[in-house]
């Protein structure tokens, strides 16, 4: 551990850490339907993801060990913010989940990647204010944006599903390989802003 580190370092190096990799497996699951939908390009592109998620969780996992390195004491504001995020994923992936219980029930499958997309997008807003980020506000109207087109697309019947997943993975990428990448710029610069070896 190394001396002379605020006290809630810990806690908020550990926070952010792991986020990358589940950024990672996000990312994956929105871009592989772009091999499905786009043939040889669409793979390409997936490729890429693959590559840049491959980034992601090697430098989270450097961050993981890095933060193990430093006491995680628990501030209030930390439980708060802890409480808060576990209600906003309690009604988001339980709403989630319902959704896509429903279109499997009803054979509209059509519409449970947009559906998984656009609330996943709506998440990002009031997690926002839960942290106080401006980024979750720059990154929530893609998978929102790209999710909406994807539901005129799953209403015109002549369109594959693997197609509307594709569309609606569009945002769901570009969030995701930004916010990932962003958590894990934020963790290194803290590092240098308080002096401690990176």
């Amino acid at each position: 551990m190394d001396n002379n580190v605020p006290h809630w370092y810990g806690e908020t190096a550990q926070s952010i850490a792991p986020v990358g990799i589940i950024m990672a497996g996000f990312m994956l699951v929105y871009s592989i339907w772009f091999g499905f939908s786009w043939g040889i390009l669409g793979w390409i592109l997936f490729g890429f993801t693959v590559l840049l998620s491959l980034f992601l969780i090697i430098k989270s996992v450097k961050h993981i060990k890095h933060s193990k390195r430093f006491i995680y004491n628990e501030s209030e504001e930390g439980k708060k913010i802890g409480k808060a995020m576990g209600i906003l994923s309690g009604i988001s992936y339980g709403a989630l989940w319902l959704f896509v219980i429903l279109f499997l029930v009803f054979g509209l499958y059509k519409f449970i990647m947009p559906t998984v997309t656009f609330i996943i997008g709506l998440h990002f807003i009031p997690q926002a204010r839960i942290f106080n980020r401006k980024i979750d506000y720059f990154v929530a109207p893609l998978p929102i944006s790209s999710s909406i087109i994807a539901y005129y697309f799953a209403i015109e019947s002549n369109n594959s599903w693997s197609s509307v997943y594709a569309i609606a993975g569009i945002g769901g990428v570009l969030s995701t390989a930004i916010y990932g990448l962003y958590m894990i710029i934020t963790y290194k610069n803290l590092a240098i802003k308080h002096g401690i070896d990176y």
